[in-house]
């Protein structure tokens, strides 16, 4: 389909957008995640797809999602063929390989009309193939995973509509990594980090969604949707570092050292929604309220050893943090329609936050044995309660053409904290403006041109306000600003979509700008041991700019399809350097051309390039430019009942360091062959990462440090698996 791109790691966009949600006949696949559609559904099923923008729920910025054809989120939706919705349909595979190489998965789904079951499991270590046929780009790390799950949907009932899932997972991730770090200090102030790391990772989770549609008439719908989540996880790491200053090359410290740490977290969670409609076309009565409980449980043991110039600093300490997060949230939206072409919309809404955060650190009593001396320096319990109420209104018209939004509103939010080890209270409050305005045209000819407005305020985070100090070690030191004001922010959107009528050709131009007011950054001081204070401040100048053009098109009778995405954005970010401002200024370029031909009789190739050029200048005077590039693809001939092909990865960028830049593409080839009645029994044979690159590299840049990474990923394994496809539809 023109516009729609799914890539080999299983990400999804839209005219550039990225999907999200994944939703089958309107009710959520699982929890929505893409993934768990995309390799469990058959493409058979489909009839036909829908698109719209992803709803936020987010009390901190009121008012409905954006129209579909806005910069955002999106939800597609799949919509089943009504011959494909009776009968009994899945996959069993299985599979080993070299260098203990595993994989083992399978679903089952059951379809009765509106009634639906689907069990899915998942046992391996080898690299996801996310869209079922394309070998991707390696994870990070070298991982293994067990999880297995069941989705019920059932909505043969007009007045009462059941859909809920179950998903357990446990995983397991062996990493070892380097960064190369240049933290960006005025004068001759900047330094390297150079760190490397080996960890394990564990995590087990269970996760439950569940959704109610109760209709007591045609007119008024009243939702239930419940959430559990709960999730406990085990990490170890080792660790070493050495950090320089840049330019002098004198080494500072150089430090080695171990953690463990054990994390348990839940959440729970319930949405109770209702719309009701009233007598008139358009009137409309919509309310929300969501309750969560959300409870964190974290203790970390850290030993290390930092090397200076005169003296040796060694870290024994035991931390056990405790936190507890009570929300709730309501939301009431009524539309009434004023005459035929005015339409006037109320909405308020109310938060409350309240967070209890219990932060100890203990040091090791060499009398005892334990980690039992508790550091008050790095302790604190601190509880605050956060409020935030809205009220706006809009009327919508429609003049010619055109269709015009207008409306306006105020938000208020106060915050009430209590530190307790201090024995200190403090309160902070703001008002704000919620301007809203949007100008809509749809021209014949399936165009149409949107242009908005609106002014919110951001939420300021409990951890940003609170006036306490939170460390792991003496290096990386963290501090809240009670002081903080509100940013707000304003921003300006513009979108033109163009179809034309009886063709595949689709135009999309988007363009956002925004400018904020107060926003928070990051104040950062290097100490003189080499490590850093951070603390978030206020500093004005905070401001961004964007375009993305895409354009899809076809030839040869649909066969060979171009989409063409091409984007540029501008940012600038103030921070704080040892008390010095250094804003920095970044301009991006990012393209995506894709071609892909499939004949239907043999044939099915794909290639994708992404080159991009990225500039960004810093006010203490650094700057970096680097050329990077994306070249994935894959190509598979298919002959009777065998089926070759090659998939390949890519991905270069002109700043990487030698070490760190792989030499050759990931190549994955594969010999597929079907057999049995009805081709259901097929044996493939792949080889995935043939030339061993191992490629986890990457760069990143931000006003504060320029950073450059690398993981070790499984590498270069032979996989031999059997997959058996079976279906019967009544």
């Amino acid at each position: 389909l023109p516009g729609i791109q799914i890539r080999n790691d299983g990400t999804i966009t839209i005219n550039g957008q990225p999907v999200d949600q994944i939703y089958v006949d309107g009710e959520p696949f699982f929890s929505g995640q893409p993934s768990m559609a995309l390799e469990h559904l058959p493409a058979e099923i489909v009839k036909k797809i829908q698109v719209y923008a992803t709803s936020t729920n987010n009390n901190s910025m009121p008012g409905p999602p954006p129209p579909p054809g806005f910069p955002g989120n999106k939800t597609l939706n799949i919509v089943l063929k009504a011959d494909k919705r009776k009968g009994n349909f899945g996959k069993i595979v299985a599979g080993a390989g070299t260098g203990d190489a595993y994989t083992a998965n399978g679903d089952l789904n059951h379809m009765n009309g509106g009634q639906q079951i689907s069990v899915v499991a998942d046992a391996g270590n080898v690299d996801k193939e996310k869209t079922g046929t394309d070998p991707v780009q390696p994870n990070n790390g070298i991982r293994r995973v067990m999880n297995g799950g069941v989705n019920y949907r059932d909505s043969r009932n007009a007045n009462l509509k059941f859909n809920g899932s179950y998903l357990a997972n446990n995983s397991r991730t062996e990493l070892e990594s380097r960064t190369r770090t240049l933290n960006i200090f005025p004068g001759d102030s900047s330094t390297y980090l150079n760190q490397s790391t080996r960890g394990l990772n564990e995590m087990r989770s269970h996760l439950f969604n569940g959704k109610i549609d109760f209709n007591p008439n045609s007119k008024t719908t009243f939702t239930i949707i419940p959430m559990v989540n709960l999730q406990n996880s085990d990490n170890t790491t080792t660790q070493q570092s050495t950090q320089h200053y840049a330019n002098s090359g004198a080494q500072i410290y150089q430090s080695s050292g171990t953690s463990s740490s054990s994390s348990d977290n839940s959440m729970i969670s319930s949405n109770f929604q209702l719309n009701h409609a009233g007598k008139k076309v358009g009137e409309m009565l919509m309310a929300n309220l969501n309750i969560r409980n959300v409870a964190n449980k974290r203790s970390a043991l850290n030993e290390s050893v930092t090397e200076y110039t005169t003296y040796n600093k060694n870290i024994h300490q035991l931390t056990d943090n405790k936190s507890g997060n009570f929300n709730v949230g309501t939301n009431v939206m009524y539309t009434k329609p004023l005459g035929e072409k005015y339409n006037f919309a109320a909405q308020g809404s109310y938060g409350f936050n309240k967070d209890n955060n219990l932060y100890n650190t203990y040091k090791f009593n060499d009398a005892s044995g334990h980690y039992d001396q508790l550091d008050s320096t790095q302790s604190n319990h601190f509880i605050s309660n956060y409020h935030s109420a809205t009220a706006q209104a809009s009327i919508r018209g429609q003049a010619g053409k055109l269709n015009i939004t207008l409306g306006a509103g105020l938000q208020g939010d106060w915050l009430t904290a209590d530190n307790k080890t201090e024995h200190t209270q403090f309160s902070r409050s703001f008002i704000n403006l919620l301007p809203q305005a949007m100008v809509s045209m749809s021209p014949k000819n399936g165009k149409m041109l949107m242009v908005g407005y609106n002014g919110r305020p951001m939420t300021v985070s409990t951890q940003q306000l609170q006036p306490v100090t939170v460390t792991s070690d003496s290096l990386f030191i963290q501090e809240g600003n009670p002081d903080l004001k509100q940013p707000y922010t304003h921003t300006l959107n513009m979108s033109f979509n163009a179809v034309k009528p009886g063709s595949m050709q689709l135009l999309t131009i988007s363009m956002g700008a925004s400018i904020t007011e107060h926003s928070i950054a990051q104040s950062t001081t290097l100490l003189s041991n080499g490590g850093q204070l951070s603390k978030p401040v206020n500093l004005e100048g905070a401001q961004s700019a964007n375009i993305t053009l895409n354009y899809s098109t076809s030839a040869l009778k649909g066969k060979l399809t171009f989409n063409m995405i091409g984007s540029a954005a501008y940012s600038k970010s103030p921070v704080l350097s040892n008390g010095i401002r250094n804003d920095s200024r970044t301009f991006t370029t990012n393209s995506d051309l894709t071609c892909t031909y499939n004949n239907q009789k043999g044939w099915d190739v794909s290639l994708s390039v992404g080159p991009g050029y990225n500039i960004m200048t810093t006010s203490s005077g650094v700057t970096t430019k680097y050329f990077q590039t994306g070249i994935t693809g894959k190509s598979i001939y298919s002959w009777k009942d065998l089926e070759s092909g090659v998939s390949w990865y890519y991905n270069f960028n002109s700043s990487l360091p030698s070490d760190y830049q792989p030499d050759f593409p990931i190549l994955s080839p594969v010999i597929r062959y079907r057999f049995l009645k009805n081709k259901a029994l097929q044996a493939s044979v792949t080889c995935v990462d043939l030339l061993n690159q191992q490629s986890g590299a990457s760069r990143s840049v931000s006003a504060a440090d320029i950073s450059d990474s690398w993981t070790r990923t499984r590498g270069r394994y032979l996989l031999f698996s059997l997959m058996y496809n079976f279906k019967h539809f009544k």
